[in-house]
């Protein structure tokens, strides 16, 4: 293993620099291995679009050796779907340790603490400054000490790269197929400007065109005509369709700053 985070760093750059697109998920297992080694953590899972337990095939986990994998229907119980607004936190990262865990509200967290992690974090991830998803990490030992600011930060720097990578593969990938329709939501959501985002996500909380208006200090027919923008960009055919893109992405939940 790498003794420096400056090797490690590196080590990473170097194997997701050579690996083809196509390569990318398998070779990430590896990667992600690498780190929680490093790192003395024990599970990390990624949530792109915030989207935990709702779209299999998205959410991404990886186990240290001995470690028990994460097994979604675990967390399929009570108000599992609250733990969105967790994920979508505007805080850099957050922590838990074994008596938030064991003491907090939320289901799929205190089904942490019974699975046996006794700490917890959460990394948020963005991306052309929008929200991407967030990555989860647990530990299952308390012999190991709690990661620190400048151990949170190198983390963070990891996620960032990693995301970039994953991007770029995911779109190189989908540049390649022959139906672009078939291109993923987390690429599609980033062909929205700030705005229509912030349209969006009033329009699946149920507002009208005209209070939105109200709320973001614009005309009805500027709100409408971004609806229509955002139909034609993201290849949907009508504002339930909108709505239920926006939801399934998560930007119907509000964000927390806890």
């Amino acid at each position: 293993m790498t003794t420096n985070f400056e090797a490690l760093l590196m080590n990473q750059s170097n194997r997701l620099t050579a690996s083809r697109p196509n390569e990318f998920l398998e070779n990430f297992v590896g990667i992600v291995e690498d780190a929680l080694e490093w790192f003395k953590l024990d599970r990390l899972t990624v949530f792109p679009n915030s989207m935990i337990l709702l779209n299999d095939g998205k959410t991404i986990s990886v186990s240290r050796k001995g470690i028990p994998e994460l097994d979604k229907q675990r967390f399929l119980k009570g108000n599992y779907k609250d733990y969105l607004r967790i994920l979508r936190s505007k805080q850099p990262w957050q922590i838990f340790d074994s008596e938030a865990l064991a003491n907090h509200p939320l289901d799929p967290i205190k089904e942490l603490y019974r699975e046996g992690a006794c700490w917890h974090g959460i990394i948020r991830l963005e991306l052309f400054g929008q929200t991407w998803g967030a990555l989860a990490f647990s530990r299952f030992s308390l012999e190991e000490p709690p990661l620190s600011e400048e151990n949170f930060k190198r983390l963070k720097l990891l996620s960032d790269m990693w995301l970039c990578f994953w991007q770029h593969a995911t779109m190189t990938r989908n540049l390649s197929l022959d139906d672009s329709s078939v291109a993923d939501e987390s690429e599609k959501l980033l062909l929205l400007s700030k705005k229509q985002c912030t349209v969006l996500t009033l329009l699946s909380q149920g507002y009208t065109a005209k209070q939105c208006a109200e709320k973001l200090f614009l005309s009805s027919r500027t709100i409408e005509s971004h609806k229509y923008r955002m139909l034609d960009i993201l290849d949907l055919d009508n504002h339930t369709e909108l709505v239920q893109f926006a939801l399934r992405n998560g930007l119907g939940i509000e964000s927390t700053d806890r």
